[in-house]
């Protein structure tokens, strides 16, 4: 982790990312709030222990692609091997135990959830869960 946020600094970002939480599926984003996005994103990873990351795609191929993206920037690279499966999927992944959830799904919600975990009290107000973000935000 690194240094302590101040308040306004936290109190900025959590303003940034919680306008995009209980959508049901992520705002198209223009470039520049894109990238906005991705820094208080990667700014909260520092401040965190883990993240767990739910994504709900209209296939596997889109969900897995997004998933590793993501995880990518936010913690290390991977490569899941989760087979073939028809349809719109959840994933979970979880990068402290590197474990991972696969189901089908069949509700409207489309995009990404980013939680944070910070087990020191001075990082406490990181935690929470923000998004759904755009399944292609860390797409290179």
């Amino acid at each position: 982790m690194s240094s302590t946020p101040s308040s306004p600094e936290i109190t900025a970002l959590r303003k940034q990312l919680v306008q995009y939480s209980c959508l049901t599926v992520s705002a198209a984003l223009p470039a520049d709030e894109a990238a906005a996005v991705r820094a208080g994103l990667l700014q909260f990873n520092e401040w965190s222990d883990y993240q767990t990351l739910g994504v709900c795609a209209d296939t596997l191929a889109a969900g897995k692609a997004a998933l590793e993206q993501y995880v990518a920037a936010l913690s290390r690279p991977i490569q899941l091997e989760l087979g073939d499966r028809p349809g719109p999927v959840y994933l979970k992944f979880n990068t402290l135990k590197g474990a991972w959830y696969l189901d089908d799904y069949s509700g409207p919600s489309r995009g990404v959830l980013v939680s944070f975990h910070a087990s020191e009290p001075e990082f406490d107000p990181v935690n929470g869960t923000y998004g759904p973000f755009p399944l292609d935000l860390f797409e290179p």
